[in-house]
């Protein structure tokens, strides 16, 4: 089916703490603050070298936050892809802190059924776009991504980049032996980090036509009890930049394309919005006019309704002159000359 949206030059990346912001905000040329007329503050910058424009916003923690602002994020810019940048705890041994994963899916995992003193997971999962997949796969084996990176202190390995599930619940998880930790372990035994909310991006980009959504997380802490002594160290801003530079690696390579979806059955076209608020928008084209309607400039209201009023009646009588009977019956026996006299005119009667 041929798309009939436009294309856009806009990409959203979100996060939802301030050092996860100032990783991305530090690849932007020239952002500037925009503000949605409900309250959200996003600063819109440019992607050096790049067509992209970025909207960049902090969310704040918790999937269901994360979902409507994505919600409200995608309304106002239309972009080409959304991308949630931030931190995570590794849930697996061979995953470094201030190494990179990229979600291939997200679990919403604390869905479920309680039941005779069993928990039995209803788990919610979105899966990367193939596009989102593939690029991200080519930078992880190219490693031309860590050009990106800040200057790495001496000494300091190449952080590694997996792609492997991520978990995304309302829990801050700080234990290595845990209900939470045990139901991971049970049910979710290939995610390899758990965060706050990838679930909620995940959806609101799935509800959006299937608009493509990259996660990225650089790990912090390792999920363990040992959380705020990695905090301590700094592997919080190490593992956000580290995030921030593999995902810039990969929207820089992201094509051009991806048209909005076109609306449904019985949706009304009208003008098509401007790529961003502040941008005029284009005019929707006139529909083009029926040959047998009139020359008036109004193409709406009143004029319009009547001009349809005549066509209609003209295709009805033209109808009638082919279809009706009367062009097969035998004529009519003419009337006398009294009645020609008065045809047409109505009888009086008194």
């Amino acid at each position: 089916m041929e798309s009939t949206g436009q294309h856009s030059d806009s990409l959203v990346v979100l996060t939802a703490l301030d050092v996860e912001y100032e990783a991305v905000r530090a690849h932007l040329v020239d952002p500037r603050p925009q503000l949605h007329q409900s309250g959200t503050l996003f600063e819109v910058g440019r992607l050096d070298g790049t067509p992209w424009r970025v909207a960049l916003a902090e969310l704040g923690d918790g999937n269901q936050g994360a979902a409507v602002l994505t919600e409200r994020a995608i309304a106002m810019f239309r972009p080409r892809a959304v991308a949630f940048v931030g931190v995570a705890g590794a849930l697996k041994g061979d995953i470094e802190l201030g190494d990179v994963v990229v979600a291939t899916h997200v679990y919403a995992y604390h869905g479920g059924k309680d039941e005779d003193g069993a928990f039995h997971s209803r788990p919610r999962v979105w899966p990367v776009r193939q596009e989102l997949d593939q690029l991200a796969r080519f930078a992880r084996r190219s490693g031309s991504w860590t050009g990106l990176l800040p200057e790495r202190p001496p000494g300091a390995s190449r952080p590694a980049v997996h792609l492997k599930p991520v978990a995304a619940g309302e829990v801050v998880l700080n234990s290595a032996d845990s209900p939470l930790r045990r139901q991971l372990r049970r049910n979710y035994q290939d995610a390899a980090a758990i965060e706050m909310e990838g679930a909620g991006v995940a959806q609101a980009a799935h509800l959006n036509a299937a608009l493509p959504a990259l996660i990225v997380r650089g790990i912090s802490d390792r999920a363990d009890g040992e959380k705020y002594d990695a905090d301590a160290e700094g592997w919080q801003s190490r593992a956000a930049r580290n995030a921030a530079a593999f995902a810039f690696s990969v929207l820089r390579e992201l094509p051009p394309g991806g048209d909005p979806a076109p609306p449904g059955p019985g949706a009304l076209m009208g003008p098509v919005p401007g790529r961003f608020p502040d941008e005029p928008s284009a005019p929707a084209p006139a529909p083009p006019s029926h040959p047998d309607a009139g020359t008036t400039p109004d193409d709406s209201g009143p004029a319009a309704h009547r001009r349809l009023l005549r066509w209609a009646r003209r295709l009805s009588d033209d109808l009638d002159l082919v279809d009706s009977p009367a062009r097969t019956a035998a004529p009519a026996p003419r009337r006398s000359s009294a009645a020609d006299s008065t045809c047409g005119a109505p009888s009086r009667t008194g």
